[in-house]
């Protein structure tokens, strides 16, 4: 698992795929968020979102539902950015095994409670991924 980092204005964000530790269990991709502004978190609600490109030999389960409502930043709810948020994704019909390039987006929405708003990030990341 050797992460791929990626940064912007308000967070520095990095991402591996975490095989699968036994048959049964799905692998994930783990990414990571460290702040540059101690003011900016990342919402809980919509959740972070994880999509590949077309062809990916791995799926992403669908994201959660969300309630379509704009956050406010003074209501806002975030995540623990001391610990990673993993994606269980699963292996696609037919993937190929062996060692593959996966074009990886993860979107997310932050807010700054002191300068009042709320924004959509994204990271893009081309991560190794090894199947079995």
């Amino acid at each position: 698992m050797t992460p791929q980092a990626t940064n912007s204005q308000h967070f520095d964000v990095s991402a591996a795929y975490e095989a699968a530790a036994k048959k049964g269990v799905p692998a994930n991709i783990v990414v990571e968020f460290k702040k540059k502004d101690p003011d900016v978190n990342i919402n809980e609600e919509p959740a972070a979102r994880l999509k590949f490109a077309p062809g990916s030999p791995l799926v992403a389960p669908p994201p959660p539902k969300s309630s379509g409502v704009i956050p406010d930043p003074a209501n806002a709810r975030y995540i623990d950015l001391a610990k990673p948020v993993r994606f269980p994704v699963t292996v696609a019909e037919g993937a190929a095994k062996g060692l593959s390039k996966v074009k990886t987006t993860v979107s997310y929405f932050y807010c700054s409670k002191r300068e009042n708003w709320c924004r959509k990030g994204t990271a893009e990341f081309d991560l190794a991924v090894v199947l079995p």
